[in-house]
């Protein structure tokens, strides 16, 4: 079980074969690593699912290989899209073709009461080319502008407080010149070129790679780790034309992917949790949650990042649990969530107000 989606194996993967799997999207949302969180969101499970479907919906009309296979209806038929009814409320339930999955050789080394862990890859430099239908063990990401809540804006502060004046200007100017920038960013502020990074997959924290690392842990050969920017740079593009269709700007997202006999696009792409985008100069995804957590509970968003350092488990050893939405702000989210999925897709799937009216609310909401 994940923190937000379940997957059921109906068929596993073999070496030249794929499986079948069902993901099962729920309620339940995730933010700062800690996994599930006290409440539920009504309809968020169903309003990920649409959207994704219809993303790769439209990869597939563009060539681009995908996991997907369709939504299930109650009744256990596939069912795309364009089938959906108008005011049903989706459906919560994916369909995709399964690969399997070589997760890193993981050693632990205990020094006082902190767990280092060294994570080998040895694996797959050895078979470089030779394994097939696997789990790629990369999220490569891409930003097209810089959003509150960005890491980016992380990175800065702490070079920004480094002692030493010609260390904290290199490492500024480093930041900068990667983004394609020559002054330090605002919350908001666009890019001039969209840029990728790699971070892990298979790792218990997403671990922040150069390319020269990324292409070390991938096990693909070199033309097939070119090829993954590629497919990352037209995954943008796709979701970019259809959020400025919604009247949405997209700062970011990822993809995921599986080789099989070529590159798949797998996981999910495109929605409210795996990217972030912004109507009217207002954030739309689950950077929302993440903001109510930094002004009302500051102290369990500091606490997470502390414990989080300690290694696996470190949710059971953190010191401060998070605490519950308010109903009211919990509803917002929803509308924002299913409103959200209608604007995008262009399809009226949910029964929720305009997407105006309930971004007005969260705006004007008090805590």
């Amino acid at each position: 079980m994940g923190s937000v989606k379940d997957l059921l194996v109906l068929e596993p993967a073999c070496e030249n074969r794929s499986g079948i799997g069902n993901f099962v999207f729920s309620d339940r949302y995730s933010v700062f690593d800690w996994g599930e969180m006290p409440d539920h969101i009504l309809n968020k499970g169903r309003s990920l699912a649409v959207m994704a479907a219809f993303n790769f919906e439209q990869l597939e009309l563009r060539g681009i290989r995908t996991h997907y296979q369709g939504l299930i209806s109650p009744t256990g038929n596939l069912v795309r899209f364009p089938d959906l009814s108008e005011g049903e409320g989706g459906l919560a339930t994916m369909q995709v073709s399964l690969a399997r999955v070589y997760p890193p050789i993981v050693r632990e080394f205990r020094s006082g009461e902190r767990i280092d862990v060294l994570y080998d890859y040895t694996f797959f430099e050895k078979h470089r080319g030779e394994i097939n239908n696997y789990l790629v063990g990369l999220e490569i990401i891409f930003r097209n502008g810089l959003p509150l809540g960005s890491s980016v804006f992380k990175r800065i502060e702490r070079v920004q407080q480094l002692a030493d004046a010609k260390q904290r200007s290199t490492e500024l100017g480093r930041i900068l010149k990667g983004l394609g920038l020559k002054e330090p960013p605002k919350p908001g502020q666009m890019l001039p070129q969209p840029i990728m990074s790699f971070t892990t997959k298979l790792e218990a924290g997403d671990r922040d790679l150069s390319e020269k690392e990324a292409y070390r842990l991938s096990g693909l050969l070199r033309r097939d780790f070119n090829a993954l920017k590629s497919i990352a740079l037209q995954v943008n593009v796709i979701i970019t034309e259809q959020a400025v269709k919604a009247g949405f700007a997209h700062y970011d997202g990822k993809i995921e992917t599986v080789w099989d006999n070529g590159l798949v696009v797998c996981d999910v792409i495109g929605t409210f949790d795996e990217n972030r985008f912004a109507w009217q100069g207002e954030q739309i995804s689950k950077e929302v949650l993440r903001q109510w957590y930094k002004r009302n509970q500051p102290e369990f968003v500091k606490a997470c990042d502390k414990w989080k350092k300690t290694g696996p488990g470190w949710q059971k050893s953190c010191d401060v649990k998070p605490r519950r939405l308010p109903k009211s702000f919990a509803t917002l989210v929803s509308q924002m969530y299913m409103s959200g999925c209608n604007r995008y897709t262009g399809k009226q799937v949910f029964d929720s107000p305009e997407l105006e009216e309930v971004m007005e609310k969260l705006k004007g909401y008090k805590d």
